[in-house]
Order: structure tokens, then sequence, then C-alpha cells
């Protein structure tokens, strides 16, 4: 089938459009990785303190349209660093060939490494990398699956400590702080989570904080329902200060989305995270 290459012009529709590329492989491959969800967080969140029409996002985002326009490609880089992902939609698999000679042709050029994340039985783009030269770095990433049926979702907190929404503080400066001291990223500013809250995707019942006697965000997560599967979720970020970690914050904070994703009728949810 023929497709051909498009530059990323970041607009509303086009952004729209990706996700909905991506919404419809979610039901066909599971070996995506890069998710509508995803990105939503990608554009509003992590890079949402960018003027829209940035160059970040034309030079780190390269689409694959069938006769018809449709997308059915999609090459894009997180951070824009030697990071990368490509999805294909499952009967334009021919395509790789031609998406990875062009990143090696034009993003790959001014970087002396690049990295892709892959799982570990995607066979067949691996065995494309590797005929391509791409060798095994390192296990990356776990994802877990809950299924909230099955859980106790009771949990304690120690005295003077609750869980709150971050809609019941609407403390702008305390996050940031608690995101950059979680995630030693000082690049994240007040816009980032301005951007975050802006999301299409956003619920802000799943926008949650510990917080101590002192009113201080010592731990957060954020809660989504996936858009292509009508009962599935995820957390994405989850994070605790480094000063208050190993004291059951994160479990607290999981178990309470859990709760209310539940009572939205959401019946499993993914974490991901860093390996071990």
């Amino acid at each position: 089938m023929n497709a051909k290459s498009a530059v990323y012009t970041n607009s509303d529709e086009e952004f729209r459009e990706i996700c909905q590329f991506l919404n419809a492989l979610s039901a066909r491959d599971p070996f995506m990785s890069w998710e509508s969800g995803r990105m939503n967080y990608w554009r509003y969140t992590i890079h949402g303190d960018k003027d829209p029409q940035d160059s970040f996002f034309r030079d780190n985002v390269h689409l694959w349209r069938a006769e018809n326009k449709t997308i059915v490609g999609l090459f894009i880089s997180e951070y824009g660093d030697s990071d990368f992902f490509v999805e294909v939609l499952p009967e334009y698999r021919g395509l790789y060939a031609d998406i990875f000679r062009w990143t090696e042709a034009h993003w790959a050029a001014a970087r002396t490494v690049v990295e892709i994340d892959v799982f570990s039985n995607d066979a067949d783009k691996i065995s494309i990398l590797e005929a391509l030269g791409f060798e095994f770095k390192c296990h990356f990433e776990n994802k877990r699956v809950y299924e909230l049926e099955k859980m106790d979702l009771g949990y304690t907190l120690e005295d003077g400590f609750s869980v709150q929404s971050f809609a019941e503080s609407r403390d702008y400066a305390g996050r940031v702080e608690l995101v950059q001291k979680t995630f030693d990223n000082p690049r994240y500013v007040q816009e980032n989570l301005k951007g975050l809250i802006a999301s299409p995707d956003y619920i802000g019942e799943y926008n949650l904080s510990v917080v101590s006697p002192e009113q201080k965000q010592v731990a957060y997560c954020v809660g989504w329902h996936e858009q292509a599967r009508e009962y599935t979720g995820y957390i994405e970020p989850m994070g605790t200060h480094p000063a208050y970690r190993r004291r059951g914050f994160a479990k607290a904070l999981a178990k309470e989305c859990f709760a209310r994703m539940k009572a939205n009728g959401i019946r499993q949810v993914e974490i991901a995270s860093r390996a071990e």
C-alpha cells in the first residue's frame, strides 16, 4: 500500500487526527507504545510551555499518509533528545523501512546516538531494527495491570496527612516544587502544569496529592481514562518527594485514584514505571 511522508504542522486539527490514528491502532496492535493519552501529555504538559508554532513540534514529529490522506504512520520524539517512537497501522508495516530511512537521513543526522523503546516480544519491529544496526541497550520500563474488582482499595496514612484533589488547594507553586524535586526536573514550570489541566482528556478528580499537616504536597499522581478502551484507565505520572519516600504515600494515592476510577466504571488500570 502506498503512503507518503508529510510534515507535521501542530495544528489542533492535525493533533486530533493523530489521536484518532492512535486510538484506532490501540485496538489492533498490542505492542504500541505511544497512545493518544501520551500524545495529549506530550503536547499539553511536557511541552505546554512552548508556543504551538515552535519549531520543536515540526522537527520532532513526522507523518505518513495514505492516498486518501489518512494518517497511517507516525514518528515522534518525546523530548527531542536521542529518544524516538514509531507507530504504524498493521497493514502498512512495510512502511517501517521508509520511516527508518527518513529517521536516519533527517532526524538522526545531527545526533551521535538514537534510542527507541519496543516491547521485548515485538519480534517484527526488533528484527527490522537489528537489520538496521540497532542493538539492545537495557530493560527500560515495566507495565503493571490492576484489576479493580479484585483489589482491596483501603489505605491508611500517617496522622495529619491526607489525600486531596489538586482543585481543593490549587497550589500551583507547591505542585511545581514537588515535581521538580521528585523527578530532578528544574525545567518544569507552572505553564507545564496549566497545560496539563488544559488537556482535552484531563479529569480533575484524578489529579491527586498527599498533603502534609503543614499543607505541603509531598506526593502526587494523575489518572486518565483510556480513550480507545472504554473500561480501562491509567496513572501517569506518579511520584513522591525524595524526603517522604518509603512511607506508603504512593500506594495510598494509587488506591484513592483506583477507587475514584472504579466509581466511574473503570475496571482495569495500568501503571508504567522505570525498570528496577
